[in-house]
């Protein structure tokens, strides 16, 4: 299994064993955030696959982890957030 097959793989599994909910917010989500970066361990390192390092985020919260790299209106993140949430 090379790595991109293996990380899918790794992010399946959190998926199914952690659900499909934000873990700040509890919105629905599918995207897998590292709480120490890629960036700073290199993608070759393991603790890019260690599942304690990996949470599960919705879009805005994900786009909110990177506030350099994903610019989003922060009232449209606030309003998308309630209307998942059903505030």
């Amino acid at each position: 299994m090379n790595a991109r097959q293996r990380y899918i793989a790794l992010k399946a599994r959190l998926v199914a064993e952690r659900g499909t909910r934000c873990g700040v917010c509890g919105a629905p989500a599918i995207h897998p955030h590292h709480i120490i970066p890629v960036a700073e361990t290199s993608i070759h390192a393991e603790l890019v696959y260690e599942p304690a390092n990996i949470m599960i985020l919705c879009e805005d919260c994900h786009c909110l982890m990177h506030p350099n790299k994903r610019m989003y209106p922060w009232r449209a993140i606030r309003i998308a957030r309630s209307r998942a949430l059903g505030q």
